[in-house]
């Protein structure tokens, strides 16, 4: 288990440093998206005040006055609408965890296959690694909202809806296992690749579920005046439903990456793959 355990976290430190470069590239951006639209949403709430308020600004000849008059404008108007920036913030974050989520995906080393370990060790090489991904996208998670909001603290019904969501989709969005060779498959025998039922229901149905109740909950917490524990008690079938799905397709989807020939699927070399 001790071995695992280090096999895994030095396997994912290699992924990590290896892609470090394109990391560091989406959450570049990220950043720049996230401004854009920061800036984009600012600019047009500042000017639906000054319209609806009539607002009437200090003259040219008065920077100084008008900067100040500008800044507390834009103050008010972003305390006003800090839920629909937080929105905006924490939707291109999850997006940015999902590309850094797909460029280490979960792999077991070529050694594994081959060395006498069994089905139920490799299985634990898997979780594990698992496990340190997860908590590793969580904290980058977390770091990049503290960097990006401001805060972390947000009302306990509100942080315990949150907390939940993020949890599935952070495993969610880890189970991407190596596609080996496969497109290459798909190309010279597309008969032999078969499909995964459970990777497509992880990677597709239910991220995509994910991604959909994260934004109506963020889209929640900007439409409704008050975000209650009768409002939180509404999420309980989204969060039994993800306990379910992760319950039933998380051991699977390991245990498709468990043989050899299903990661790297044997190809007919080049000169045979004709029309004999």
């Amino acid at each position: 288990v001790h071995l695992m355990k280090k096999l895994a976290i030095y396997r994912f430190l290699y992924a990590l440093r290896h892609n470090l470069p394109v990391l560091l590239l989406y959450l570049a951006g990220g950043y720049l998206l996230s401004s854009i639209l920061f800036t984009f949403t600012i600019g047009t709430l500042f000017g639906d005040y000054v319209w609806q308020h009539n607002i009437e600004l200090p003259d040219l000849s008065a920077q100084s006055e008008r900067k100040a008059r500008v800044q507390e404008l834009l103050y008010t108007v972003m305390t006003d609408n800090y839920n629909l920036l937080l929105c905006e913030a924490m939707l291109v974050l999850l997006v940015v965890i999902w590309l850094i989520a797909r460029r280490l995906p979960l792999a077991l080393p070529k050694a594994l296959y081959v060395c006498p370990a069994g089905p139920r060790e490799k299985l634990r090489y898997l979780r594990i690694y698992l496990t340190v991904k997860a908590v590793f996208l969580a904290l980058l998670l977390a770091a990049l909202t503290l960097f990006w909001t401001g805060t972390l603290i947000l009302p306990a019904p509100v942080l315990a809806v949150q907390v939940s969501l993020t949890v599935f989709t952070v495993i969610a969005f880890s189970l991407n296992p190596d596609p080996g060779n496969r497109k290459e498959a798909l190309k010279k025998c597309p008969d032999r690749v078969t499909e995964k039922s459970s990777q497509t229901v992880v990677n597709v149905y239910w991220s995509g579920l994910l991604l959909l109740e994260n934004t109506v909950f963020y889209a929640c917490m900007y439409a409704l005046p008050s975000f209650g524990w009768l409002t939180a008690a509404c999420w309980i079938p989204a969060l039994l439903i993800n306990i379910w799905i992760a319950k039933r397709h998380l051991t699977p989807v390991l245990c498709t990456m468990l043989d050899y020939e299903k990661i790297y699927y044997p190809l007919p070399d080049d000169g045979s793959a004709g029309p004999q």
